[in-house]
């Protein structure tokens, strides 16, 4: 099983960066009001990494698993038509 490595502060800042941005756009691209957005991203990726870090790896690797399954096999059962393509 793969460890995870504890994010370099680059990496985190990028995330922030990226997901103000992104709540910046959402909101119209207002001027002068980066602040806002950066604290809404920062609120937000640490209530995430909160709750990833409270799942036991176990848990957390099980529900990653189910999700693949899930997928493959809905493509199995419209391959060979038991369920409508979502094509």
């Amino acid at each position: 099983m793969e460890t995870r490595q504890p994010e370099s502060a680059w990496d985190r800042q990028h995330r922030m960066q990226r997901a103000a941005y992104a709540l910046w756009q959402q909101r119209g691209c207002p001027l002068w009001t980066a602040e806002v957005d950066w604290f809404q991203a920062e609120e937000q990726l640490a209530k995430a990494d909160e709750e990833a870090s409270s799942k036991p790896t176990l848990v957390t690797v099980a529900e990653a698993m189910g999700s693949a399954l899930g997928s493959v096999a809905g493509r199995v059962a419209s391959a060979v038509g038991l369920v409508p393509s979502e094509e």
